[in-house]
């Protein structure tokens, strides 16, 4: 209760900052929407107040009317985020602050009602009273260029208190007292003010000429200069007593602002256009329209104008003429005639207009483009412009200019060459309207197009026609890049579903296509056919319209679009509400007839979701959306027909499945994700159509890790009450959000979901007895999509098995991942499983887990087979022995198949002598790889007859010694001193010659003198070029370095020195150069140094200087590395710096 009740108080402090009494605001009684706090309720409060301050000590003037009078009772401003500080006038200040420290602050819930009070005046002394006029004076001339409101407001303000002062100076005249304040008497005193009064008018003025050249709303977009005057036609003619001679022409001002750099003689004044004007039509709705603005630049021209932006010369000094040629046809001003001409066409408006000067001096957009199209008397081959040139300039605002001003900052040389080239690609180019069009048949030439523009340092408005078929990813460069020159507009014609990601053909728009415009300067894009053939589309900051007719080519057509749009921009919150979309989506459509555009939809564009409103029904009938941020309001509107949702992370939830059942009238379901398995969700999936009351369409799209994607299914979800489901129960286990439902559902079929389209060629996951089904049902219309399988049984049944089998059987797999659990009593329908794949078309085999060899055992032998890879992968850290009849059924494998890769990871053999088997049976004149992970890798090599027969064999098959150097792949090899005693060096030497290493650790044990040589011919045997991790570990650091000397590893992307946390690693000087030289000739994107220090702390400047600062992502330090470093002052800026991108960001 106490919260609600002190909400709309305002808070105030003395001026020593102590808290004051808060007094409680009122509503206006007027159409203002702001609250204010009564004077009287203040002065009540406050007793002895003299004005309020803010806390940056300035005061808070009274609130004015419309009228430009202070309000009667007067009142100030109510502002919940400022303190107003209390300031006592001389007399009564510290009588009343004394006062207020001995009374308790009170409610004043009563002082809100002025009737209660009488007074309602200043209470202050003469001196105040002068003190408060002369600041406000000096005030009013301080903001001369400021906002009219503010202006209006000191005004009133000190108007009110000169007359106060003058009160009380006539109170004191009765009783013979004169005034004096300063030392100044009371003659001197009304004279100083009097003097300061006089000057009001002159800043009047210039605050006037201020707000109507700087309050241009959206100026970008005006049709025509904001700066035209209207002069009498024919003085000759003119009869001030008879209207039938009261014709005038409309004359265009070149709006050019001071440059202080400007070339040459060129005068940087505002100047009448060299062109003779246009008649005027419709007079007298004209000057109601207009008269008060155009009286204002006439005056403005007479006087003359000047500060920091512009300068408008006064009239006598004729300069307004500049560049006006006299014998221009039709022309009819000169310097003998414009000031009778000016000054007439001001006294005909005086006679017209009111006194008082409107409140909103700019001139507004729509204002603009009716004197372009409804009040000029265009003559043929006329353009409506004055002749006057569109300059936009770097902050996209748009002045017009005569042809010397607009171009005197124009790179001439490079505009030739990019009008060069455009001309000879079917374009233009329109300087005067700074326009531009170009057709571009292919990527070369918008290339070169997009350099040439860069070039040109010109700001157009840009049509392109695209007559190739463009990537998605190139056309949102290309609105980058012309977005960078600061273009305002851009048409696109040409974009097609091309463009959109591949599975857009397949089913409507998806808006989040708009990345392809997303985050630019571009603040208008017309998109052409698009999303479909002869569809048009205006993009307006966060609005998209749909429309029959272009409203390109002129933009004119889309100002009044863009103003309606804005006008309603206040009501966006509302449009969460789908209760009240009806009442917006008849105001907008209202607003948009009068650009006669055939607007049908509204799209709404926010961070995270947009919407799709048809404006002739008034409500939602499309959303997409991210994750599902989005309001509730929109997404169970009840009215959407289109509902496109994109899951970072592939999920229905309880909001999920409330969307889809409140919009009865929905007809397509787009759900895109990231590369995630569909049949994880087919219990949901049968779910959502379970519960839907509606028929529609779902339509899951992959978009994996690019912006392409595709459609993977398509299913028509009819009416769940016109159809059963028929066939066995299904026992599987539900879920939260699905409780076991199967048991409703069907193995043999699912009455009511038709698969129009199924192209999920991939299952990755477990399969339960349910997804099983549902998979069946789909490769049964669509046989031939599955083309991948993870055969993962744990969770199916002997039902569930069965159902798999019938589904390999008609299937045509290319790769099989077989996941090895226990077998249990279900051998023998595994077998059966296992004999229902097609060898044919298997390209692909992998076995993984802890249970290969069972799963071998009972695999029927295969048939001739097209296998090109074959990889058997234990889990670490558990190791796979394979018996002597599952190599036997490998070697068949092997002998049958035209394998190109072979893997063994974790893998061992029971019976040594087999790998000679597997390693005979192998051919290699087609292998191109055969990776032995770091079990297998020991467990080949302890068997020196099956090495033998390889590199023998190799010898003998393979003539190319590349291809000989490139079989063998060992993705992690340790080398230590044990491995040379128990292999022998020279045996070490053969092999890792014949290898490609991924991974090398160097355990950096101690070791004999003797040893070095042998070392160091290991070391010179090993594939660099192909290694990308090298890892350097142990105690004896410095002692292995060197063998590295004259390494180089082209492809080394990671690189670590290990010590031990007991026992300290200081590498040496000469062990530095050494790791220097190694990370500048390999593009390093990690380095790691842990419990290494170094013993000259002044070389990590050295190591951090060698790294490339483009390739580097990761420096990692641990331990005592870390501490080392951190007393390293330049070297933590150099580690800084070389972890911190081009634009400033670090990386990690």
């Amino acid at each position: 209760m106490a919260s609600s009740e002190y909400s709309d108080r305002q808070k105030f402090i003395s001026k020593d900052g102590i808290p004051l009494t808060s007094l409680r605001s009122h509503p206006c009684i007027t159409d203002n929407p702001n609250r204010y706090i009564l004077w009287t309720d203040i002065q009540h409060a406050f007793m002895g107040i003299d004005h309020l301050e803010t806390t940056d000590e300035k005061r808070v003037l009274f609130m004015i009317d419309s009228d430009d009078e202070l309000w009667h009772p007067l009142g100030i401003p109510y502002d919940p985020a400022k303190v107003y500080v209390v300031i006592y006038g001389s007399y009564r200040g510290q009588q009343a602050e004394d006062s207020y420290n001995t009374q308790q602050e009170s409610d004043n819930q009563g002082q809100g009602n002025h009737h209660g009070l009488v007074q309602d005046e200043i209470l202050s002394s003469p001196r105040d009273l002068f003190d408060t006029c002369m600041y406000l004076y000096k005030y009013q001339e301080s903001i001369t260029e400021g906002g009219r409101d503010l202006f209006r407001q000191a005004v009133a303000n000190t108007r009110y208190y000169h007359s106060m002062f003058i009160e009380e100076i006539k109170k004191l005249h009765p009783a013979g007292v004169k005034a004096s304040v300063y030392g100044k008497d009371q003659v001197q005193i009304l004279q100083e003010l009097h003097d300061l009064e006089q000057q009001v008018p002159e800043w009047e003025y210039r605050n006037v000429c201020f707000c109507t050249l700087t309050d241009k709303s959206i100026q970008w977009r005006y049709a025509v200069s904001s700066l035209f005057i209207a002069l009498p036609s024919d003085l000759n003619l003119w009869d001030n007593s008879d209207p039938s001679t009261h014709r005038f022409q409309v004359h265009f001002l070149c709006d050019n602002w001071k440059h202080n750099g400007a070339a040459g003689d060129l005068p940087q004044h505002v100047h009448l256009s060299n062109h003779p004007g246009y008649s005027l039509k419709y007079p007298e709705e004209f000057f109601q329209e207009f008269g008060d603005y155009v009286l204002r630049v006439l005056q403005m021209i007479k006087s003359g104008y000047t500060n920091h932006l512009y300068e408008i010369p006064p009239l006598d000094t004729t300069k307004i003429l500049w560049s006006c040629d006299p014998n221009v046809i039709g022309s009819h001003i000169t310097k003998d005639n414009i000031a009778s001409l000016v000054d007439t066409a001001i006294a005909y408006l005086q006679e017209l207009s009111p006194t008082k000067w409107r409140q909103n001096l700019g001139l507004t957009c729509t204002q603009s483009a009716m004197i372009k199209h409804i009040f000029l008397d265009l003559r043929d081959d006329d353009n409506a412009e004055g002749n006057l040139h569109r300059l936009i300039d770097s902050k996209q605002d748009v002045y017009w200019k005569c042809q010397a001003h607009a171009h005197q900052y124009l790179d001439i040389k490079s505009l030739e060459v990019l009008s060069e080239f455009v001309c000879g690609h079917g374009g233009y180019v329109d300087l005067r309207q700074a326009r531009l069009g170009v057709e571009l048949g292919s990527l070369v030439q918008a290339n070169q197009f997009r350099a040439l523009l860069f070039g040109g340092k010109h700001t157009f408005d840009i049509m392109i026609k695209l007559n190739w078929p463009a990537t998605r990813s190139y056309v949102r460069e290309l609105c980058m890049d012309i977005a960078k020159t600061n273009a305002p507009y851009l048409e696109l014609d040409g974009i097609t579903l091309d463009i959109h990601p591949l599975g857009n053909r397949q089913y409507r728009r998806n808006l989040f296509a708009t990345d392809i415009i997303a985050n630019t300067k571009l603040w208008v894009i017309t998109l052409l056919n698009y999303p479909r053939p002869l569809e048009h589309c205006g993009h307006f900051g966060k609005y998209f319209l749909h429309f029959a007719n272009s409203l390109a080519r002129s933009p004119d057509n889309w100002i009044p679009a863009e103003l309606s749009l804005n006008e309603l921009v206040d009501l966006l919150p509302v449009l969460q509400d789908a209760s009240a979309i009806n009442t917006v989506a008849k105001d907008l459509q209202s607003a948009l007839k009068k650009n006669d555009s055939g607007v049908k939809t509204l799209a709404v564009f926010e961070e995270s979701w947009n919407a799709i409103i048809d404006l002739d029904i008034g409500a939602f009938v499309e959303v997409h959306s991210r994750n599902m941020v989005c309001p509730k309001g929109v997404l169970t509107s009840g009215s959407l027909r289109t509902l496109g949702v994109h899951l970072g992370v592939f999920k229905f939830d309880q909001e999920f499945f409330e969307m889809a059942r409140t919009n009865t009238e929905l007809q397509e379901l787009n759900v895109s994700y990231d590369g995630l398995n569909v049949l994880d969700y087919t219990e949901h999936i049968v779910k959502m159509w379970h519960d839907s009351s509606s028929t529609f369409r779902l339509t899951l799209l992959d978009r994996m890790h690019d912006t392409e994607g595709r459609v993977v299914a398509q299913m028509d979800f009819q009416r769940h009450d016109e159809h059963q489901l028929e066939g066995n129960v299904v026992d599987v286990h539900g879920c939260d959000l699905c409780p076991p439902l199967c048991h409703h559902l069907t193995v043999n079929k699912f009455a009511g979901i038709i698969f129009q389209q199924w192209d999920c060629d991939h299952v990755f996951s477990q399969i339960s007895d349910y997804s099983a089904s549902f998979l069946d049902m789909a490769t049964q219309q669509h046989s031939s999509a599955l083309k991948s399988l993870t055969l993962h049984v744990s969770r199916l049944s002997h039902a569930g098995l069965s159902t798999i089998q019938e589904i390999l059987c008609r299937s045509y797999l290319e790769h099989l991942h077989v996941v090895c659990t226990p077998v249990d009593s279900r051998s023998e329908s595994i077998s059966q499983i296992l004999g229902s794949v097609q060898w044919s078309s298997l390209k692909s085999l992998v076995f993984s887990g802890n249970n290969i060899d069972e799963w071998i055992k009972i695999w029927p032998s295969p048939v001739t087979s097209r296998l090109l890879s074959l990889q058997i992968r234990g889990t670490w850290p558990n190791v796979q022995e394979l018996s002597h009849s599952s190599v036997l059924f490998l070697q068949r494998l092997i002998f049958s198949s035209s394998l190109t890769e072979l893997c063994l990871w974790s893998v061992q053999l029971q019976d040594k002598h087999d790998w000679v088997l597997v390693i005979d049976s192998m051919d290699l004149l087609l292998l191109e790889t055969l990776d032995l992970g770091y079990r297998s890798v020991h467990d080949f090599i302890s068997m020196g007859n099956a090495v033998d027969l390889l590199f023998s064999r190799i010898e003998a098959d393979v003539v190319d010694q590349e291809s000989k150097n490139a079989i063998l792949v060992f993705p992690s090899f340790h080398l230590n001193v044990d491995t040379l005693f128990e292999h022998g060096p020279t045996y070490l030497q053969r092999i890792l010659s014949y290898c490609r290493l991924g991974a090398l650790v160097v355990e950096c044990d101690p070791f004999d003198s003797s040893l070095s040589d042998l070392i160091a011919q290991v070391f010179r045997s090993v594939q660099w070029s192909t290694l990308k991790s090298l890892d350097l570990c142990c105690n004896n650091i410095n002692d292995w370095i060197p063998f590295m000397a004259n390494v180089d590893a082209p492809c080394l992307k990671s690189l670590g020195i290990w010590g031990s946390e007991l026992v300290q690693q200081e590498l040496t000087h000469s062990s530095v150069l050494i790791v220097e030289r190694f990370i500048k000739s390999s593009p390093l994107e990690a380095v790691r140094f842990q419990h290494v220090q170094l013993q000259d702390t002044r070389d990590w400047v050295l190591l951090f200087k060698s790294m490339s600062l483009w390739l580097l992502e990761k420096i990692l330090l641990w331990g005592s590395s870390h501490s080392q470093i951190v007393a390293n002052t330049e070297a933590m800026e150099l580690r800084k710096s070389r972890l911190t991108s081009r634009d400033g960001v670090e990386k990690i």
